[in-house]
C-alpha cells in the first residue's frame, strides 16, 4: 500500500513542523467531542456522502488528513481501504478504539500534514479532510494532494461546520480573533484559508468547487461554553499563545460577553450545518 514513511516517494520521512497547530489538540482528545464534536446521528451520513462524491469503488483507497478522534472514519466501509495521519497521538488512540474491530483495512499513521503526506503517489481516490485543512499551509496541502491522486482521477473533499454570523457561538469567535489580532496574533480560521486551498487547486488544474450540505440541526448555546471550552485549552485560536495573553484575552471576553448578551449563561438558539466542499482532481 505504500503506507510506511520510509517507503514514499519522497524520500524522506514525516516530521512535526514548528507550525502552532495540531499539537494543541493532544491536551484535549479525550474530551473533544463533548467541547466541539459532531452529532453523532449524522456521522455516518458524512461518510456515505464522502464517498458518494468521491466515485469509490470496492478496493479504492481513501487519505483522510487530520482523523481526529474517528468519529466520521468509523463509517467507512469496510470495501474501501482507508488511512488516515493526525499530529495527535491522543487523537489517534481515541480513533483506534473505534476502527479496532477491522485494522486489516485501515491504518492511522501519526504524522505532519505540513511535512509530506505518508502515502505514495497515485493511490489515494478520495483526499478528506474535516474541520484541518485550514490548519496547514494552503500551497502545500495543493500541492501534496496532486501528488497522491489516484492517476486515473481523484477527489478533493472537505467539510466544515457552518454557523449564522449572529449565533452566540461565531460572536464569540470573531471577538475573540479580534482581540487576538490586537495583540499581533492571527488564528486559523477556515473562511480565510479554504479559498485559498481552492485557488491552489484550481491553478494546478482541478475542476470546479461544488458544494453539498449534508446535515443541519439546531443548538442552544451560552456564551459562557465558549469561554469554557477555550479555558480547558493552553493555546487559542488554534494556535499557541503566552498564557498570560491568554489569560487577559478570555479575562476580556468574559467581560465583553456579560455586557454584550445580557449575561453569560442565556442560552440562545441558533442553527449549524455540515457542509462538503469538494474539487475533482483530472487524470495525471
Amino acid at each position: 500500500m505504500g503506507l510506511s514513511a520510509k517507503q514514499q516517494d519522497s524520500g524522506s520521512s514525516p516530521r512535526r513542523s514548528n507550525g502552532p497547530t495540531w499539537e494543541l489538540f493532544d491536551e484535549q482528545a479525550t474530551a473533544f467531542e463533548q467541547r466541539a464534536g459532531l452529532p453523532a446521528d449524522y456521522c455516518r451520513d458524512i461518510a456515505t456522502t464522502v464517498v458518494e462524491i468521491g466515485r469509490m469503488g470496492p478496493d479504492d483507497l481513501i487519505l483522510e488528513v487530520g482523523p481526529g478522534t474517528g468519529q466520521i472514519a468509523q463509517w467507512f466501509h469496510q470495501s474501501f481501504r482507508y488511512v488516515g495521519f493526525d499530529l495527535s497521538g491522543g487523537m489517534l488512540r481515541e480513533s483506534q478504539r473505534r476502527l479496532s474491530d477491522d485494522a486489516g483495512n485501515r491504518s492511522l499513521i501519526q504524522a505532519d500534514a505540513n511535512s509530506s503526506w505518508p502515502l505514495a503517489s497515485g493511490r489515494a481516490r478520495v483526499i478528506f479532510s474535516s474541520r484541518a485543512l485550514h490548519l496547514i499551509d494552503h500551497e502545500h496541502v495543493a500541492g501534496e494532494v496532486f501528488r497522491v491522486a489516484a492517476a486515473d482521477g481523484a477527489t478533493l473533499i472537505f467539510g466544515r461546520v457552518e454557523r449564522d454570523r449572529d449565533s452566540v457561538r461565531s460572536r464569540m469567535a470573531k471577538e475573540m480573533n479580534e482581540r487576538l489580532r490586537r495583540r499581533g496574533f492571527e488564528g486559523r480560521r477556515g473562511e480565510q484559508q479554504n479559498p485559498k486551498l481552492v485557488d491552489a487547486c484550481r491553478r494546478r488544474g482541478a475542476e470546479a468547487l461544488e458544494f453539498r450540505e449534508v446535515a443541519s440541526w439546531n443548538v442552544s448555546t451560552s456564551p459562557r461554553q465558549s469561554l469554557d471550552s477555550w479555558r480547558c485549552l493552553t493555546g487559542l485560536g488554534g494556535i499557541r499563545v503566552p498564557a498570560q495573553t491568554r489569560n487577559e484575552i478570555l479575562n476580556e471576553l468574559e467581560g465583553w460577553a456579560e455586557e454584550e448578551f445580557g449575561g453569560l449563561d442565556r442560552d440562545f438558539e441558533a442553527k449549524e450545518s455540515y457542509a462538503l466542499r469538494f474539487l475533482r482532481i483530472p487524470v495525471a
